[in-house]
């Protein structure tokens, strides 16, 4: 029997989260029908959502910097 524990340490996250919500739903209660925080809640996740998209995009990528030393300057010194 091979147990895989990443297989099982995404299915105990994911029924921790699903109880988490299950407790909080219940706790807080369903929406009236006339109540307009669903509305409010999505249209601050979609602003939040765009504010993120657009602070990840850079503007422009700088040129990457090289760290030590590549294998032609290793190999040139051998020689």
């Amino acid at each position: 029997m091979e147990i895989n524990l990443f297989a099982w340490i995404r299915e105990s996250v994911k029924h921790a989260v699903m109880l988490g919500v299950s407790d909080a739903v219940g706790h807080i209660g369903s929406a009236g029908e006339h109540d307009e925080m669903p509305q409010r809640l999505t249209e601050a996740l979609r602003l939040e959502a765009a504010a993120v998209a657009t602070a990840a995009r850079p503007e422009s990528t700088p040129k990457a910097r090289r760290l030590g030393r590549s294998l032609d300057q290793i190999a040139g010194e051998k020689q």
